[in-house]
């Protein structure tokens, strides 16, 4: 079905922060967006807390791959086994390049959110799980979805051309059993990392942790230009009040490693855009592989039964669980209903 979007929920938000800002002077306080406060780095529709008066979906995928009207491209492939069990994804989806392809099937449920699309876009749904919320597209969001892919390749080469912080790493292995942490305090809340590959797994056990730590609103930002891999049980860990809209994974290049899996725990925003030439195709698998945070790429292959969550804005949603308490342990994904 092919719809306008209307949303009584979206009114009472511009309503509540149109009086706030009467009220009080400012805009009420939403979730943190450290990447945009602290670095200018702006997803707009993409992804930018606040944008259009936070009027704007809570994106847990916003992929934009494109095909033409005799070869249609396949950007968003869902796939899960007959035991796959919780959300395969819990938020909203774009499928923002023009006739893009959403392909759903095995027992995968989608619930949370509803699905963005181009007008020249197609559904090929054809699984056994729950799928809830509805399709809009709309000369409107066709407009919207473009100004998001504009936004997302803008920050991607603005964040590639950050200045590393002082004795940063250029390249990140974490094996089993080993653990790095990082703190941005001493650094005004604003860290870059510039690496040449980001790998973390390990076999039978912990794949190694990464912890990134900084106060609510400052920013870690991790351009990554060649391989980038979770694997083995591997934990991407946000604390101090760091959310995932804090923290910015910019993969770059076209020809090596892009993959999650293997039950995996990733914290944060992952963005991927190649300047010049091929882009990359994300691969994510692992019954218990879990995303939090959101996925922006030109194509996304989700199987095996893998998660990914985007955690409910705190204006929006008080009581959306402890979207956080994921940030610290392995939580199946939970299910919900919009």
């Amino acid at each position: 079905m092919t719809k306008s979007r209307s949303s009584l929920a979206n009114s009472i938000r511009i309503v509540f922060a149109l009086l706030f800002l009467c009220l009080f002077g400012v805009w009420p306080a939403f979730a943190t967006d450290g990447i945009y406060t602290k670095f200018g780095l702006d997803l707009g529709y993409a992804g930018r807390i606040g944008y259009m008066g936070g009027t704007t979906p809570e994106w847990a995928i916003y992929v934009y791959g494109a095909g033409t009207s005799s070869s249609r491209f396949n950007a968003l492939d869902i796939s899960s086994p007959p035991d796959a069990t919780g959300l395969q994804v819990d938020g909203d989806i774009a499928l923002a390049g023009v006739y893009s392809t959403l392909t759903v099937s095995g027992h995968t449920s989608i619930s949370g959110g509803d699905r963005f699309e181009q007008m020249t876009s197609t559904e090929s749904i054809n699984s056994t799980g729950t799928i809830t919320g509805s399709r809009f597209s709309s000369t409107t969001i066709n407009t919207q979805l473009n100004s998001g892919v504009t936004s997302l390749k803008n920050v991607s080469i603005t964040a590639a051309g950050l200045t590393a912080s002082a004795d940063s790493p250029t390249s990140i292995n974490i094996g089993k059993n080993q653990s790095m942490i990082f703190d941005n305090t001493a650094f005004s809340g604003k860290y870059v990392m510039n690496l040449s590959s980001f790998v973390m797994g390990g076999n039978n056990g912990n794949g190694g942790t990464l912890t990134l730590k900084g106060a609510a609103g400052s920013a870690f930002v991790l351009n990554i230009s060649g391989a980038f891999s979770l694997a083995g049980n591997a934990k991407i860990l946000l604390m101090g009040g760091l959310t995932v809209s804090d923290v910015l994974f910019n993969v770059t290049g076209s020809n090596s490693t892009f993959s999650i899996g293997g039950d995996a725990l990733f914290n944060g925003t992952l963005l991927a855009y190649n300047k010049s030439g091929a882009q990359r195709t994300l691969t994510i698998t692992g019954h218990n592989t879990q995303i939090n945070g959101e996925l922006l790429a030109n194509r996304i292959q989700l199987q095996s039964g893998a998660h990914v969550k985007k955690p409910k804005e705190k204006s929006k949603d008080d009581d959306d669980d402890d979207d956080y308490a994921a940030s610290n342990s392995m939580m199946p994904a939970r299910a919900s209903t919009k």
